[in-house]
């Protein structure tokens, strides 16, 4: 059965040598140990482990976080070996004070690039954008779109911070709900022709959902802000199905587009997470040091029994020696023994059409 195999990961400072004036990179310059040799070992030691990853046949849409430009991207894949990943252009850069970003990247020979957008947003301070990338898949014609992001850390801690990303899911949300819902002067007047196909199937559009969400499956963010809910059943059962029109048009323009996210089948295993904390710079211990930070949330298209559909059960955290301990803790980058990747482990999923 053909399959696109998707990689997610947070690549955990991919940053070149040079000093960008306009970015606090200062950490990754030769003055500071992060010299081209440095920046090479690291280059190669996550063009490895991307390689390693869907057993050795590598990712064919891959979307990263914490990389610098969409040129260094475009290195890693090239140290990877691969002629057929294209790096999707982002000229808008990004606009987060260190100077990291989202990126994206997808095999030709499967995808059809259609459009891209970078959608800042406005917080108190400068954040990481909202890369939104429309693909159409080659042998089916089907439409997916891909929205991926790096929502705002915990550094302050977890509650100071929780405004900023429920601020980053309720912007997610929006663009979701645009996707899956038609405006609203043509839903009254497909509901005067009582023609009800136009709007279920828009209800039914294929979104995908990856990112460093620096929360958990279980926090508000992502169930109170995104919508995104443990249970199947709440996302494709008749309870969330478009059967009829709305007698009024504002009923529907509030109809909530839920969201499916898969990564809830982890939270109860032990010693499992795509990050490890043991403890905070102040002092503070963690209870729960394994976290889900990183997460995978699809629409209810991409959860049929036909066409472009997730697989469920391909939904997984890759713990391959590259990148894991033996006890599936990420193997940061040391910059000392030029060992390691990255502190976030990658997701690997599968869209089956």
């Amino acid at each position: 059965m053909p399959n696109v195999n998707i990689t997610w990961w947070n690549l955990g400072n991919f940053f070149d040598t040079d000093d960008d004036p306009l970015s606090a990179d200062f950490e990754y310059t030769a003055a500071h140990g992060w010299t081209q040799e440095v920046f090479e070992a690291k280059k190669a030691n996550l063009a490895a482990a991307l390689a390693a990853t869907h057993d050795g046949a590598g990712p064919e849409l891959l979307a990263v976080a914490e990389v610098e430009k969409d040129a260094l991207l475009a290195a890693l894949i090239a140290r990877m070996g691969n002629a057929h990943l294209k790096v999707v252009a982002d000229a808008s850069g990004t606009s987060d004070l260190r100077g990291i970003d989202v990126a994206m990247a997808y095999d030709e020979r499967k995808l059809v690039l259609v459009s891209a957008v970078s959608h800042v947003v406005h917080l108190r301070y400068r954040t990481r954008d909202i890369f939104e990338v429309v693909f159409e898949v080659k042998d089916t014609g089907e439409r997916l779109v891909v929205i991926a992001s790096h929502w705002p850390s915990r550094r302050q801690g977890k509650y100071a911070s929780d405004p900023l990303r429920i601020a980053v899911a309720e912007n997610i949300a929006w663009l979701v709900d645009g996707h899956v819902k038609i405006a609203a002067t043509e839903y009254e007047a497909l509901r005067a022709q009582s023609n009800l196909t136009p709007v279920r199937s828009k209800w039914e559009t294929k979104v995908l959902l990856l990112g460093d969400f620096n929360d958990e499956p279980p926090d508000r963010s992502l169930v109170e802000h995104l919508m995104a809910s443990r249970e199947l059943d709440r996302v494709v059962g008749p309870t969330n199905e478009i059967k009829n029109f709305e007698k009024e048009t504002a009923d529907y323009r509030a109809r909530e587009a839920f969201l499916f996210n898969p990564m809830w089948k982890f939270a109860a295993q032990q010693g499992v997470g795509t990050y490890f904390l043991d403890a905070t710079s102040s002092g503070e211990s963690m209870a729960n040091r394994y976290a889900l930070l990183d997460q995978i949330v699809v629409s209810r298209g991409l959860l049929g029994a036909t066409g472009l559909r997730l697989d469920l059960d391909s939904v997984a955290i890759f713990r391959h020696p590259l990148v894991a301990t033996p006890t599936g803790r990420p193997r940061q980058f040391d910059r000392k023994n030029k060992k390691g990747t990255s502190d976030h482990l990658p997701l690997l999923a599968r869209l089956r059409y």
